[in-house]
């Protein structure tokens, strides 16, 4: 099977993943500094936050599968295996968290009852709020937000323990792809 221009290849990230993995980062940073915002300043935040994530979810989505899709690559030369299967759970960890932000940030704005605000346009959301639905989801969606923040932090740590301290290359594997094979 052929495989796709810009996929993984030889132990690295391709131009497609690293474009996703950029893009989400800037889309989860902004989301979880807007959601922050929402308890402080209220409906103009909620209304930033809904409206990025709602531009960014299908980016997010299509982020989830083309990394099951393509694995993880192995191991960087030189890389410990403790270290390289800590930032594998990590990695997956936060897809798993983004998964679930998907999913319970459009549910909890539909059981809310007030529907969702995208720029302008609102969404509504169920005729009578499911509070008790709501409750569950509103919790499911902090308990992701919480993974995302804690596991951004140890992934953004783990990039600065590759710089500074292994010197191993690492980082520059979603910094630029492998050469391509000469055929």
């Amino acid at each position: 099977m052929r495989r796709l221009r810009g996929s993984d290849r030889d132990g690295g990230y391709g131009w497609i993943s690293i474009g996703l993995h950029w893009l989400t980062a800037v889309a989860i940073i902004v989301l979880l500094f807007a959601g922050d915002s929402i308890g402080v300043v209220g409906d103009r935040a909620r209304n930033i936050h809904t409206t990025v994530a709602s531009c960014a979810w299908l980016v997010l989505a299509v982020r989830i599968v083309w990394r099951l899709q393509q694995g993880h690559p192995p191991r960087a030369t030189g890389q410990g295996k403790f270290t390289f299967y800590t930032g594998m759970v990590v990695h997956y960890a936060l897809l798993a968290a983004i998964a679930l932000m998907l999913v319970s940030g459009p549910l909890a704005g539909w059981a809310s009852g007030s529907g969702i605000e995208i720029f302008n346009l609102h969404i509504p959301g169920a005729q009578l709020a499911m509070p008790n639905f709501y409750s569950a989801v509103r919790m499911m969606h902090i308990a992701g937000a919480v993974t995302l923040a804690v596991g951004t932090s140890l992934h953004v740590a783990g990039v600065l323990k590759h710089m500074f301290f292994d010197q191993d290359h690492t980082f520059d594997r979603i910094m630029t792809p492998p050469p391509r094979p000469q055929a």
